[in-house]
């Protein structure tokens, strides 16, 4: 039997897969099966081992007319993070809308170092602010890994600030936690300070974002502009992030690739 869109139905989950990995290659996209996976696993709400276990077993009409049109939209480059609602950041996995930035494996490496360093110099409780928080990814990762920890979560987006409070909430961490609208450190008085500031900001130059890979194309302009060089955000928050930390207080901030230079020689004045 085959659909409206030309797909023989009454496939099994591995045909599914195997077929769709190939569509999906076709476009450039080289996590085909992972991906594919990952759709079918959330549609049918099961695990992977469940998954494979069920190899063999037809999927019903429903299920795989989504899965297709799914795959149809992803091949288009829509983010697969958008497409689930989800995505996989550190050990959580957060709710994620096209109003914040899809946290990426790299920012792992951010909140991994600030781990290390919070651990090497004996901080176990202590405050922080986390600036463009989007969906919460660093935030709730720091927040479950120190229990001590009380976290002030900005963003500019209200939409964003959504995602990042359905996922404190899942995790159980409102209590430990404030959520703030605002730009940098407008919304805060002067003498408000953090034993840590950390943020993921934007930092695509012009001509990054005339490169973008199609994914991107998808996700908030905000959350990936930079300015000319990539440098604005980092102008303003270092000088700003003074008045904001307490003596013996860190900064932690991801970085474009070629930055890490500037930035830090612009940290070491301030």
């Amino acid at each position: 039997i085959m659909n409206s869109t030309g797909h023989f139905l009454n496939m099994t989950c591995d045909e599914l897969i195997r077929k769709s990995r190939g569509e999906l290659l076709g476009v450039g996209i080289e996590e085909g099966r992972e991906e594919c996976e990952r759709i079918l696993m959330k549609l049918l709400d099961c695990t992977r081992a469940q998954l494979y276990l069920n190899a063999g077993k037809e999927i019903d009409a429903v299920t795989q007319e989504r899965f297709l049109k799914m795959i149809g939209q992803r091949k288009q480059r829509i983010p697969l993070g958008y497409l689930l609602g989800e995505t996989d950041f550190f050990n959580e996995t957060l709710r994620v809308n096209e109003d914040c930035l899809i946290p990426r494996p790299e920012t792992e490496i951010l909140v991994e170092r600030i781990l290390e360093i919070l651990k090497r110099e004996g901080k176990t409780s202590f405050s922080f602010l986390d600036i463009g928080t989007g969906s919460g990814a660093i935030a709730i990762a720091i927040l479950r890994s120190c229990t001590g920890a009380k976290s002030t979560l900005l963003d500019i987006s209200k939409a964003a600030l959504g995602a990042a409070a359905f996922n404190l909430k899942k995790y159980s961490l409102d209590n430990r936690t404030r959520l703030v609208e605002g730009d940098l450190f407008q919304p805060f008085l002067d003498e408000q300070k953090w034993d840590l500031i950390v943020s993921n900001p934007p930092y695509l130059s012009q001509k990054d974002l005339e490169d973008l890979q199609p994914e991107l194309q998808f996700e908030p302009r905000a959350a990936l502009d930079g300015g000319q060089d990539g440098l604005d955000f980092y102008r303003r928050l270092i000088p700003e992030s003074k008045e904001h930390l307490f003596p013996d207080g860190i900064i932690a901030l991801e970085v474009g690739q070629g930055q890490a230079g500037t930035v830090s020689k612009w940290l070491e004045d301030a």
